[in-house]
């Protein structure tokens, strides 16, 4: 008892609450491969369920963003090249995963798209001339043997779904570099609601011009994409955000590499997903490299949002 008579109360502190948040965060990212399993399962095309998610969840941002206090509206000149981002990067970059799910294993797909923090690093060094250091070079080829690793133990042939697997952490990249100077006056809800607001707009034109032009009437259907628009779009993002202002940018990157752990444990629940030894041996390498990458780093590359 302490003097007061009264039993200790445990105190749980800002950034051990920041650390929850972004965990959570990481975790309801890592579902996203998984939830799109169960979507084409119901029936849905990628297109289908890319459209209304980004639909759903750009309006939720939105309104999040505004019961903020931010006026999405109002955010200088950036809102354009944003929306733009979006409607290009963005896009490009969930369609080519999404797509790549509909042959490959969530686990496999999962594990290609973290080759994004290494594509990254070398673009930042062509491009705004940071020069690698030696941990970051050691790290960089680690990753790409742990890729070598997981790809080549994978049962499949080389073609479009890899292609695709491939192309989504290369456009990725290339949207943390094109946005990493537009975001910094901008607050986070407010730019993923013009990033999501501008891929909505990609997919809602291309299900119109490919189609199939019909609106899901099953309520599992609608219920997926619900879920997929609100926990990965809304409240990893916004989880995400307050985690970053408890723990710091770098913290939260590193954490964030429960990510593609979540992935993986939910495959096997759920999907009957198995990785070989020489597969979980490469994607143990390359979740070691993000960690190296990330440790200590000044600048941490953003966490993965599909």
């Amino acid at each position: 008892m302490t003097k007061a008579g009264r039993l200790p109360v445990l105190r749980i502190g800002r950034s051990s609450s920041g650390v929850v948040m972004v965990l959570v965060s990481a975790a309801t990212f890592g579902t996203m491969p998984i939830l799109a399993k169960f979507a084409y399962a119901a029936g849905l095309t990628p297109l289908q369920t890319l459209t209304f998610r980004f639909l759903i969840a750009a309006i939720l941002l939105f309104a999040v963003s505004i019961g903020a206090g931010h006026n999405p509206f109002r955010v200088g000149r950036n809102a354009i090249p944003l929306f733009l981002v979006g409607v290009v990067l963005y896009a490009g970059m969930a369609g080519s995963f999404f797509a790549a799910l509909t042959v490959l294993p969530a686990t496999l797909a999962e594990l290609i798209a973290y080759l994004y923090p290494a594509l990254v690093a070398v673009g930042s060094w062509l491009l705004f001339a940071q020069q690698p250091g030696r941990r970051l070079v050691i790290a960089l080829l680690v990753s790409f043997a742990g890729l070598t690793l997981v790809v080549g133990g994978a049962e499949i042939r080389f073609g479009w779904p890899l292609l695709l697997a491939f192309a989504a952490p290369v456009l990725y990249a290339c949207y943390i570099l094109a946005t990493e100077r537009l975001v910094r006056d901008v607050p986070t809800l407010t730019s993923s609601a013009l990033v999501h607001a501008g891929a909505s707009v990609t997919f809602t034109v291309a299900l119109l011009v490919f189609g199939p032009r019909v609106i899901p009437v099953s309520a599992r259907a609608w219920g997926i994409i619900t879920v997929i628009a609100v926990l990965p779009s809304m409240v990893g993002i916004s989880l995400l955000m307050a985690g970053i202002l408890r723990t710091g940018a770098t913290r939260a990157a590193l954490l964030s590499t429960f990510e593609p752990v979540v992935t993986i444990v939910l495959a096997a629940l759920l999907l009957g997903d198995r990785l070989s030894a020489p597969q979980l041996a490469g994607g143990g390498m390359v979740l070691a490299a993000v960690l190296l990458m990330q440790w200590r780093s000044r600048e941490p590359v953003p966490p993965l949002q599909p």
